[in-house]
């Protein structure tokens, strides 16, 4: 997939509000560390009796705190006495989603209606918010990068939820009365470790125990599925992307892609790359490398058509020459068409039975694919 839409779901501020919180002198009463959080290593959630304390641990440095949230019942007085963080009276009634990702934890936490404002709207998959964009009760915020500003504060948010960049700091938004969140979800290693957060938002809307439900079916199915994929002794080789100009992105085997692959029965060829994030490759070593592979998968965005065999054939050449081209396992996502980035991070369970169903399809039988499709299926859609 092109990299401006491989990082669509990875946008993009973070900053601070106009609440000043005061300093805890005594001990809070009643703690009551989360126990639930099983996947997730990004964020901390502790109870006490008169807030709640969101932790948000800083993604390129666990040994640091991003930020803190202290989130206090919007109908009771304030306590006198709080914990330094950021303080947001909840539940929440007005949002606003630099990202479609985080869009999509709300709709399954059925609290879309309380959408304000949307950053690249084209994005946005879910029907409440394309209404609202239509009818004008959901603003259209511009780019990501840079947020129209104006627009901003005539929507009202109470919180914009983004996602964090390493060493990126935003400035324009310190007159506006709201709270940035950031949800770094993106940086979790599995698969079921982005799905947990949706217990991170769950906390703005006063739905943690909706969220605990809906993560323990996430992660019945994803491990009931890693648990068929056990009895098969088969691991069919696999390399992922394609190039873009002279580069070829190969994520790093500690990627939730490369997580995705080992558990649904794969053999990641770039499975030892010891890192979380993406690399860039000449074509000449992903072509050594991966000559013989026997599946290929990629994303790629394209609202008006469908890649086929020969579009990718005429698109480069020396694509043929793969293994995978010749037996007819290339397997893509069409984000134009698909909602992968706003559904499939809470989907995990869904993505990785795509994959089953690709590389162990005794396993699925009769199973219907929800987001990778052959090129060849692609075409006579």
């Amino acid at each position: 997939m092109k990299i401006k839409y491989f990082f669509q779901f990875i946008v993009f501020c973070f900053l601070g509000c106009n609440h000043t919180p005061q300093k805890q002198n005594r001990q809070a009463e009643s703690l009551n560390q989360n126990p639930e959080i099983r996947y997730a290593r990004g964020f901390r959630i502790n109870y006490f009796k008169e807030y709640t304390q969101l932790i948000v641990l800083n993604p390129w440095d666990s040994t640091k705190v991003l930020d803190t949230y202290i989130l206090v019942n919007r109908y009771k007085s304030l306590p006198k006495i709080l914990p330094e963080g950021i303080v947001v009276r909840t539940p929440v009634e007005r949002v606003a989603f630099a990202s479609s990702v985080h869009a999509g934890m709300w709709n399954r936490l059925n609290k879309t209606q309380l959408t304000v404002g949307v950053c690249e709207p084209k994005y946005f998959g879910i029907q409440v918010i394309k209404d609202g964009l239509k009818n004008g009760k959901i603003a259209d915020l511009g780019m990501a990068t840079s947020i129209n500003v104006e627009k901003l504060i005539a929507a009202a948010p109470e919180i914009l939820v983004v996602s964090p960049f390493e060493n990126t700091k935003r400035t324009e938004f310190g007159k506006v009365n709201l709270v940035v969140v950031n949800d770094a979800s993106y940086m979790e290693e599995s698969p079921l470790g982005r799905a947990e957060w949706i217990k991170f938002e769950a906390a703005f809307t006063n739905e943690t125990a909706l969220a605990g439900k809906i993560f323990s079916k996430i992660e019945k199915n994803y491990n009931d599925l890693c648990l068929k994929v056990s009895t098969t002794q088969a691991r069919p080789t696999v390399f992922t992307e394609k190039k873009y100009g002279d580069i070829w992105y190969i994520a790093g085997g500690k990627s939730f892609i490369g997580r995705f692959l080992n558990d649904a029965g794969a053999d990641y060829l770039w499975k030892d790359l010891n890192q979380s994030g993406s690399m860039p490759f000449s074509f000449e070593k992903v072509y050594a490398k991966a000559i013989t592979a026997d599946y290929w998968l990629f994303n790629y965005n394209d609202a008006r058509g469908d890649i086929t065999y020969l579009s990718l054939k005429n698109e480069y050449e020396l694509y043929t020459n793969f293994k995978a081209f010749s037996q007819k396992h290339i397997f893509a996502i069409n984000t134009g068409k698909t909602p992968f980035y706003e559904s499939g991070p809470m989907e995990p369970d869904r993505v990785l039975a795509d994959l089953v169903h690709i590389f162990h399809p005794e396993l699925l039988p009769g199973y219907k694919p929800e987001y990778y499709f052959n090129l060849e299926k692609d075409n006579q859609n």
